[in-house]
């Protein structure tokens, strides 16, 4: 085996081991790409809730309030 061989079947092993922490690592990403959002007046406000359900089993939900003209389009 090559030692790169080596490096990334002992980071994978080890990424699964924080496996309990994805929903608050996808709760942060989600979050600062929702704040881009607000910051270019797409979106009013947002919330984001995650939660682990069990071992690889997740629950997400995301509130959106976006910026609406008159006529229900989306403003740009």
């Amino acid at each position: 085996m090559e030692i790169r061989e080596l490096i990334i079947s002992g980071l994978i092993k080890v990424s699964f081991r924080f496996e309990r922490f994805f929903p608050q690592f996808i709760k942060l990403f989600l979050n600062g790409k929702l704040e881009e959002y607000r910051e270019k007046g797409v979106l009013t406000d947002y919330k984001v809730k995650t939660k682990r359900r069990g071992k690889y089993h997740y629950s997400l939900e995301v509130d959106l309030y976006v910026n609406v003209k008159k006529g229900g389009e989306a403003c740009e």
